[in-house]
């Protein structure tokens, strides 16, 4: 059985004075992204493919959900993921080989995403779609056979510090 995941970025600072593409996560966003990568990795959910907006704040969300994950994965950073509309993260998951697979993106249309492949159990996916939020799928063969597994949702209190990437 596959699996894929969907995630948003983490708490990125405010930026004010940089392009949003540019921003980075805070202190905030890394201890909540490391704490989903540690869940992941302790549920056995480890992806061996990455589908990751190449905007700053979701290559940090990477590399802080990386330290949990214990082995080497193909990751694609793709700037066509950051302004990307719902329709476009479907089909970049479509495509994907991997028999779990991370998409890493921005709100709205990681949310919606989620919501879409949730269906009838999209009141589990709740009305919002915070910072650092992993929604997992399960799947057979092709998108169509997607089903809702669980939400898994950052803890704070978590030891990643940020690093240079």
């Amino acid at each position: 059985m596959r699996h894929l995941i969907i995630m948003r970025h983490g708490k990125a600072e405010r930026g004010d004075d940089k392009l949003d593409f540019d921003r980075a996560l805070d202190p905030r966003g890394w201890d909540e992204a490391g704490s989903v990568g540690e869940q992941l990795a302790a549920s056995g959910l480890v992806p061996d493919m990455v589908l990751c907006s190449a905007a700053r704040r979701t290559r940090e969300t990477l590399a802080a959900v990386l330290r949990s994950i214990g082995r080497d994965c193909v990751v694609h950073l793709r700037t066509s993921l950051y302004d990307a509309e719902t329709a476009d993260l479907r089909e970049a998951m479509r495509t994907a080989a991997g028999q779990c697979v991370l998409l890493i993106g921005h709100n709205p249309s990681v949310h919606a995403l989620a919501l879409a492949f949730a269906g009838p159990a999209a009141i589990d996916v709740g009305q919002s779609f915070p910072t650092s939020t992993a929604a997992v799928f399960s799947m057979g063969f092709a998108l169509d056979t997607v089903k809702f597994d669980r939400l898994v949702l950052p803890r704070s209190g978590s030891r990643n510090a940020a690093i240079e990437i």
